[in-house]
């Protein structure tokens, strides 16, 4: 009895074998030259009045926040605003360099065109200060709302501390160590 035409040849399934095995290792190698790559990646990128200075990691973490001496004397809700600002600004050029990398070093492979996507999902164009919003969104960050509903930007907020109406007023024996292991709620 012969064998079939349509059997496949055995030292040719074991050559395949061998060459995809061969580009998997490849593949890994430049995924991780990509990793080495990424993981030795920062972007500094300055405020373009000169105010502030950022620089983001390969993640897009602040790793440093200059304010120059051209910040001196600036508001605070200034010199947040163009903290922020720089950072997305540094956080977009961060997602182009990405992309570049990856495109460098495995190509646009589904799994590297992924990470280009999730680079590209987190870190967005910044806004335009043309948008309208001359203080980067900045003028209620880390306000109450019941703080901002009457504030015209022009009077200074009231600097009275506030206690929430359901925490009772601390006694002296709260500050004693009986308790300890206690509720963290009050």
């Amino acid at each position: 009895m012969t064998a079939p035409d349509s059997m496949p040849d055995p030292t040719k399934l074991a050559d395949d074998l061998k060459a995809w095995a061969q580009g998997l290792q490849q593949k890994a190698e430049r995924y991780g030259e990509l990793q080495s790559r990424l993981d030795a990646t920062s972007v500094t990128r300055t405020s373009p009045d000169g105010v502030a200075r950022v620089t983001v990691d390969s993640k897009g973490v602040p790793t440093e926040l200059t304010i120059t001496d051209r910040g001196r004397g600036l508001e605070p809700r200034e010199l947040s605003a163009a903290l922020m600002d720089t950072m997305r600004r540094a956080q977009a050029q961060l997602r182009d360099t990405v992309a570049d990398l990856t495109a460098d070093t495995v190509g646009d492979d589904g799994p590297g065109a992924d990470i280009v996507a999730g680079y590209r999902d987190q870190f967005p164009d910044p806004e335009d200060e043309s948008s309208g919003t001359s203080d980067g969104g900045m003028r209620d960050l880390g306000a109450l709302e019941d703080e901002t509903a009457d504030y015209d930007g022009d009077a200074e907020p009231q600097d009275t501390p506030r206690r929430p109406t359901s925490q009772p007023a601390r006694d002296e024996r709260d500050d004693d160590d009986e308790d300890f292991g206690g509720s963290v709620f009050r």
